[in-house]
């Protein structure tokens, strides 16, 4: 395994690779993304073990089965992968360049987040709740313009933290078995991880796991946002403050450092009543002085953090990866 100066390196240019690349559409037309190879084997577990009748216990149980036997082959794969690197040398560190581009979504979350606030700028309401649909997992039928520009800022923000710092954090410390073990488990929580008959039980686990890989990339992300809020807009000691105060009353141990730092930045309130699966949650105001009234710029706001996350990203670890020439 490259040692952690080398694997800076890669991993700098892999998060320019992403960048520049993203994950082309009509690429994985013809293939399976690695996440959606992940989702599959996870599914077949889930139709084997899960059985919804069975009592808690027993569903924990299985879900725990499960989730070892799923994570076992993932970072197997990655331990694999290493292996096959070493023998190769150069090309095998452009293969792990490859790979570990593909696992990161700092250029898809910024696109995915350009296109609700590109529609609801010039085109219709009925739009942007179909561009924010694909980001977020509530009800966005009954969104109104606000709701869904507080709805796109906030999934930004929970995306950044564990859809590219938590990646970028992983592989740095763990090479490609490090990152497939945390894209394995992140997985399993979006499919599994849910208060549901059918997931409350099984899922357990995989939600349990989740939150503890991403304790520390969520403060982090939130840290992140802090700095360059105050090297973009002045803002930083607002989003500090919001952080700290307001980021526990999020449902989610980790989601709501990221979301109340991002909220502090641009100055507007996030979270709320929400509708999820016919189901409506009162969870609290976060930043609740903040603007009400969020729109197309303050999403354009958001990506400008974003894009600077993932370019401070790439500084940092270019950095580390400079150790080794000195």
């Amino acid at each position: 395994m490259p040692d952690i100066d080398m694997r800076a390196v890669v991993l700098a240019l892999a998060i320019l690779l992403d960048w520049v690349i993203g994950d082309p559409k009509r690429f994985y037309s013809y293939i399976l993304h690695p996440v959606q190879f992940m989702g599959e084997l996870l599914g077949q577990l889930e139709g084997w073990l899960n059985k919804p009748g069975k009592s808690f216990r027993s569903q924990k149980n299985r879900g725990v089965v499960a989730l070892s036997l799923y994570l076992f082959i993932w970072l197997s794969v990655g331990i694999a992968l290493t292996i096959i690197g070493d023998v190769l040398g150069w090309w095998g560190l452009a293969m792990e360049l490859v790979i570990t581009a593909v696992m990161l979504s700092g250029r898809s979350l910024y696109e995915h987040v350009r296109d609700v606030g590109e529609a609801l700028k010039f085109k219709t309401v009925e739009e942007a709740r179909l561009a924010v649909g694909q980001i977020v997992g509530r009800d966005t039928s009954a969104l109104d313009d606000r709701g869904v520009a507080r709805a796109a800022i906030e999934s930004g923000a929970e995306n950044l933290s564990d859809g590219f710092i938590a990646p970028v954090l992983f592989y740095l410390i763990g090479g490609l078995p490090g990152l497939l073990l945390y894209k394995a488990v992140n997985t399993a929580d979006s499919m599994i991880g849910h208060k549901n008959q059918r997931f409350i039980g099984f899922g357990w686990a995989a939600a349990r796991l989740d939150d503890l890989l991403n304790w520390v990339p969520a403060r982090l992300s939130g840290l992140l946002i802090t700095l360059l809020a105050h090297l973009l807009c002045g803002r930083g000691r607002e989003a500090w403050r919001v952080m700290l105060k307001d980021a526990g009353k999020h449902s989610s141990p980790n989601a709501g450092w990221p979301e109340a730092a991002m909220a502090g930045a641009i100055g507007i309130a996030v979270a709320g009543p929400r509708v999820y699966r016919d189901m409506m949650k009162q969870d609290p105001w976060i930043n609740a002085p903040g603007r009400l009234d969020s729109g197309p710029e303050d999403i354009y706001q958001a990506l400008r953090v974003i894009k600077s996350s993932v370019f401070a990203t790439v500084l940092l670890v270019s950095v580390i990866g400079l150790l080794r020439f000195i």
